[in-house]
């Protein structure tokens, strides 16, 4: 009777173990499967930008800018600022002045003579009148004044570089006189302001 008790009681023991160990694998497996984290490949910032060839990379604008090169004074014709000067003054009834707006500033020439980019400095305008005669300076510093008045109405922010520039009046008369001015914006601004008119703004505007 004691040894039926005891093989029974071993029985009930086994199953059990067994019965634990079971419960035991499966919870270390589920365990497992809610931790696990599927392995995915490193991703280095490099490998976040995109290819690009390195041919002819010199062509390209973003290159430019770092290509080796030399500083060179230079101008460039400016259409659309000239035009919109003359449409100024046309709508003012001057209709003998042909305007021309100029940058100036600086080519980057590299060492094979490609020009990559110019830096404008300032803008020069230069304004070319036909007048009948040049012997009244009086009628010719009025009309220098209500020139440039029209023309200040362009900012000089307004044009390229950072620099006001340089503004040139030529006066060609019938009998094909010339009378040159060439003054800096800035200065012509001032004393056109302080109201000066006539002959005596005619004197000025040659003194530079």
């Amino acid at each position: 009777m004691k040894k039926n008790f005891y093989a029974i009681f071993l029985t009930g023991l086994i199953i059990a173990g067994w019965l634990s160990s079971c419960q035991i694998l499966q919870i270390s497996q589920t365990f497992t499967e809610k931790t696990t984290v599927t392995p995915t490949a490193f991703v280095s910032q490099t490998d976040l930008i995109p290819e690009t060839s390195t041919e002819n990379q010199s062509i390209h604008p973003e290159n430019r800018s770092e290509t080796p090169c030399a500083y060179m004074w230079a101008n460039q014709f400016l259409p659309e600022e000239s035009r919109k000067i003359e449409k100024l003054l046309i709508q003012a009834e001057f209709e003998n002045v042909r305007v021309v707006a100029e940058a100036f500033g600086e080519n980057c020439v590299t060492a094979a003579g490609e020009n990559i980019r110019f830096a404008a400095m300032q803008t020069d305008l230069r304004l070319f009148v036909k007048v009948q005669s040049l012997s009244n300076q009086t009628e010719l510093g009025n009309l220098a004044g209500r020139l440039l008045k029209i023309v200040f109405e362009i900012s000089s922010n307004d044009l390229p570089g950072t620099q006001p520039g340089y503004i040139g009046i030529q006066f060609t008369s019938d009998q094909d006189e010339v009378l040159n001015l060439w003054f800096k914006r800035d200065w012509a601004e001032e004393v056109l302001e302080s109201g000066i008119r006539g002959e005596e703004l005619l004197r000025e505007l040659q003194k530079k």
